[in-house]
C-alpha cells in the first residue's frame, strides 16, 4: 500500500471516529452533519481512485452509497440508543427492569442484523455496476477502514 493511500485511509478513519463521536455527543448537530458529509466525500474519492471507476460507474456507485448510507446511520443510531438504555439499566447498585433490559438487548441485536442486511443489499446493488474485482476491492477498502475506526475507538476509550 502506498504512503498516499495509507494517509487517505487514516484521514477517512479519523474523520469517521470524530464524526461518530460528535454525532453521539451532539445528536445530529450541524457540525456532525458537516463532518459526516466530509467523510462521505473523502470515502467516495478513495473509492473512485482505488477502484479505477469509469465516468459511467462513478455517479452510479455514488448514488448507491448515498442511498445505503442513510439507512446505515439509522441502524447505528438505533444501536447507540439501545446501548445507552441498556447501560442505564445495568448500573451497579440499581435494580434493573428485566423487560427493559430484554427490549434493549433485542434492539441492539435487531440493529446489528439490519446493518448486516444493508451491507448485503449494498453489495448486491454494486454488483450491477462494478466488476467482481472492483466489488472485491470495494469490500476490502471498506473493511480496512472499519477496522481502523475500531482501533481508533479502542485507543480513545479510557482504561477500565
Amino acid at each position: 500500500m502506498t504512503r498516499v493511500i495509507r494517509i487517505g485511509f487514516l484521514l477517512i478513519a479519523s474523520t469517521m471516529v470524530l464524526s461518530a463521536s460528535v454525532a453521539a455527543q451532539a445528536g445530529q448537530g450541524p457540525r456532525a452533519v458537516r463532518l459526516r458529509g466530509e467523510l462521505e466525500r473523502r470515502f467516495a474519492e478513495q473509492v473512485q481512485q482505488n477502484l479505477g471507476l469509469t465516468e459511467e460507474q462513478a455517479p452510479k456507485v455514488s448514488a448507491i452509497l448515498s442511498r445505503f448510507a442513510e439507512q446505515r446511520r439509522e441502524a447505528e443510531q438505533s444501536e447507540r440508543l439501545h446501548r445507552v438504555g441498556l447501560a442505564r439499566q445495568l448500573r451497579p447498585g440499581i435494580a434493573a427492569n428485566a423487560d427493559s433490559v430484554a427490549a434493549h438487548v433485542d434492539g441492539i441485536t435487531a440493529a446489528r442484523v439490519r446493518y448486516a442486511l444493508l451491507m448485503q443489499e449494498e453489495m448486491t446493488a454494486l454488483d450491477v455496476v462494478l466488476t467482481p474485482v472492483q466489488r472485491g476491492q470495494f469490500f476490502m477498502l471498506r473493511d480496512r477502514i472499519l477496522q481502523r475506526v475500531q482501533e481508533l475507538r479502542e485507543q480513545r476509550r479510557p482504561p477500565s
